[in-house]
């Protein structure tokens, strides 16, 4: 004796809810997490060579994680460098600024080292500027991933 057709269905129904569920086909969503471009604007000392490479260092996972190489500027012409990054919004980041070439970091004016630099990502695009009054020795960088 078959079962009806019905039935056949009946029994078929716990295996079709077992096989959706573990594909994921009743998880929610996933969160959409709002970005904006940040773009690093550096100005760099008349002293720095043209073919310097000019890195951020930061915080946060698209700008090294604190490691080396960073985030490496491009340069846009005499002392200027920039580069352009999508972070989420409401992020603090936090970050250093080297001549990622010789790891010569950052130094105030007079010659003191620099605090890092901080700021939250805004809604909307922002810029985030940062003039370097001179630069260390070379030395040892931030970690190489």
């Amino acid at each position: 004796m078959t079962l009806s057709y019905v039935a056949k269905w009946l029994l078929l129904m716990p295996l079709v809810g077992a096989v959706l569920a573990g594909c994921g086909a009743i998880e929610p969503a996933p969160q959409v997490v709002p970005h904006a471009s940040v773009t690093f604007l550096v100005t760099v000392p008349s002293d720095t060579p043209n073919d310097a490479v000019i890195t951020v260092v930061s915080s946060h996972p698209s700008l090294g994680a604190d490691t080396a190489p960073g985030f490496v500027l491009r340069r846009q012409g005499a002392g200027v460098y920039s580069g352009l990054v999508r972070l989420p919004v409401g992020t603090e980041v936090s970050f250093d600024v080297w001549q990622g070439d010789v790891w010569r970091p950052e130094l105030s004016a007079d010659g003191a080292s620099m605090s890092r630099h901080t700021f939250t990502v805004e809604q909307g695009d922002m810029t985030v500027p940062v003039t370097v009054a001179r630069w260390g020795e070379p030395g040892k960088g931030p970690t190489m991933k």
